[in-house]
C-alpha cells in the first residue's frame, strides 16, 4: 500500500489489482500466451515486439512536443556559438 493514502483501503487496491490482472489475462489469451500464475500480470506491461506493440517513434516519428524541444535545443546551440 502507498504510504500517504487518503480514502482508499486495502479492498480498493485488491479490486484494482484484480481488474488489471483480468484485463491482461484477456490480452494474453487473445495472443495465445500461456502463463502458469495469474499474479505475474499484476505488475509490468504486456507487450510483444510486433509493429502494433512496439515503440511508435520508429514508424510515426517524434511527437510535436518532442520536435519543438529538439528545435529549441538547436536554437540554443546556435545562439551559444555566435
Amino acid at each position: 500500500m502507498k504510504p500517504n493514502q487518503k480514502n482508499r483501503n486495502r479492498a480498493y487496491f485488491r479490486h484494482h489489482r484484480k481488474c488489471v490482472i483480468q484485463r491482461k489475462k484477456r490480452l494474453s489469451a487473445h495472443r495465445g500466451w500461456v502463463v502458469k500464475f495469474d499474479g505475474v500480470f499484476s505488475k509490468g506491461k504486456i507487450h510483444c515486439s510486433c509493429w502494433m506493440c512496439s515503440n511508435k517513434t520508429k514508424r510515426l516519428g517524434y511527437p510535436k512536443s518532442e520536435l519543438a524541444r529538439i528545435d529549441n535545443c538547436r536554437e540554443q546551440l546556435q545562439d551559444y556559438r555566435f
